[in-house]
């Protein structure tokens, strides 16, 4: 998961939003961590939180705002009415409805003159050679480094683990050097290189090759989470904050379809030996970088974890290299087409679509869902392209739902190993009619849902790109 602070006010906002004009019918399950409704029951009793909140979320949104002023009058109603329920209906969007958002998003901004910030314009150095630095010393983040007092109990952002805060320094040097070695043209010209174990090495997979020849262990993990789109914790509990999707498969037996929450999947690099300790993740992130990142922060227990996929030795340092290669083509990408904004974020594909690649590489298929990029962007002969264009979307209207990848995304080894009762058994059910042959793969006419579910997130999408840009810029990430 992405080391950095994310957006919390932000997500919480999108769930009150998506709260506010759906009545999607599957409720957060109370387990050890608290689900939404409790957690506004509480602070309800507070009218300074409550004043708080219409401030945070009512302001116009060029000023930094969320909802409009029907949507606040329907919150003031909810909360006076202590309708607190309402509050775990999550919005329940389908895939092309969270395309649309984004381009509306994108249109009004463009509108409005808050342009996303263009993309840096790659330039060619002098050849560069520099010994490797590792291990590398530096403080470790403190324990509350990435976690930010809201008031009222709340604190928004990621804990830190402590055993990866030892080897952070080390994790990111490792990870800005695996960075730069990945934007080498394969064809030469101008290169960065780095001297380790008496060679000199310019490419990714070159020094991963060189580490394991000095006695160190690789191994890649292919993991895949329930993605945290709000990282809340209310008096030192994790707050239930996922962020539901609508698939299209109907739940047999019911008048729903099949909703799951959107998930998060990334490459996990564990490096173990007697010159450095690592532990780096891979992903394309809302940031719009598709790079290797340093793991510091623990997972709130919610969010689960499984691994698909395992690779060491050959297949580590296979996978290393095509992680560096989709490092290089996006930048290109993104250097061809300065005007995509969110830095290409869902027109180039989330989280999953870079995994996907690597697992379509390895495995000729992906269990990954969703799926977003557009392929006209990958228009070239490479690798990556090529993988690109091969790869089941998720974002078209005559895109037919894939039970196969959606329960695929799921991130435990058995469906009984959930501890959402009732998603486990909406999934159960679409698992066995699915394995029957018996599933219907289409639902209902969502063109209203689509269309009112937008009207709702346009604004906090907004909001989620400036603050997301300043958030960037303020922590130099690039």
């Amino acid at each position: 998961m992405s080391p950095g602070l994310r957006l919390t006010a932000v997500h919480l906002a999108l769930f009150l939003t998506g709260m506010l004009v759906s009545r999607t019918p599957i409720m957060a399950d109370e387990q050890r961590w608290l689900p939404v409704s409790q957690v506004m029951s509480e602070l309800s009793a507070n009218p300074d939180f409550v004043e708080a909140l219409y401030r945070r979320l009512g302001h116009d949104p060029k000023a930094g705002g969320i909802l409009g002023p029907e949507e606040i009058k329907r919150l003031r109603e909810l909360i006076l009415g202590k309708n607190f329920e309402a509050l775990d209906l999550f919005p329940g969007m389908t895939v092309t409805g969270m395309g649309r958002a984004v381009q509306l998003a994108a249109a009004a901004m463009d509108a409005s003159g808050n342009k996303a910030d263009p993309q840096p314009e790659r330039t060619e150095g002098a050849n560069l050679e520099e010994e490797l630095g590792l291990p590398a010393t530096g403080d470790p983040p403190a324990p509350d480094a990435y976690l930010r007092p809201l008031g009222f109990g709340l604190q928004a952002g990621d804990r830190i683990d402590p055993v990866l805060a030892n080897e952070y320094a080390s994790s990111q040097r490792l990870a800005d050097v695996l960075n730069r070695l990945s934007l080498n043209s394969p064809g030469g010209g101008k290169r960065y290189r780095v001297a380790t174990g008496g060679q000199s090495v310019d490419a990714a997979d070159a020094l991963m090759e060189a580490l394991m020849t000095s006695g160190h262990d690789l191994e890649v993990k292919d993991s895949r989470y329930f993605a945290n789109f709000g990282d809340l914790i209310y008096r030192g509990r994790d707050v239930l904050t996922p962020f539901w999707i609508d698939t299209g498969i109907p739940v047999p037996g019911t008048d729903r379809t099949l909703l799951v929450p959107v998930s998060h999947s990334q490459h996990e690099f564990i490096i173990r030996g007697p010159v450095v300790d690592a532990d780096l993740s891979f992903y394309f992130g809302i940031d719009g970088e598709a790079v290797f990142r340093p793991s510091v922060t623990r997972d709130q227990a919610w969010v689960m974890g499984r691994v698909a996929h395992r690779y060491r030795g050959t297949e580590a340092v296979e996978v290393t290299r095509l992680a560096g290669s989709i490092v290089r083509t996006y930048t290109a990408i993104k250097q061809r087409h300065r005007e995509l904004p969110f830095g290409g974020y869902y027109s180039l594909g989330v989280c999953n679509d870079v995994n996907a690649m690597i697992e379509m590489k390895m495995h000729g298929g992906t269990s990954l869902f969703p799926l977003t990029l557009d392929p006209r962007f990958f228009s070239g002969g490479g690798e990556v392209d090529q993988l690109a264009r091969s790869l089941p979307l998720d974002n078209g209207r005559d895109s037919e739902p894939d039970p196969r990848r959606i329960l695929g995304s799921i991130p435990v080894a058995n469906l009984t190993m959930l501890p959402l009762p009732s998603l486990r058994d909406d999934l159960e059910t679409v698992s066995a009619a699915w394995r029957s042959g018996t599933l219907p793969l289409t639902g209902s006419d969502y063109t209203l849902i689509w269309a009112v579910a937008l009207i709702a997130a346009l604004p906090a999408i907004l909001w989620l790109v400036r603050r997301q840009q300043r958030l960037i810029q303020s922590r130099n990430i690039g």
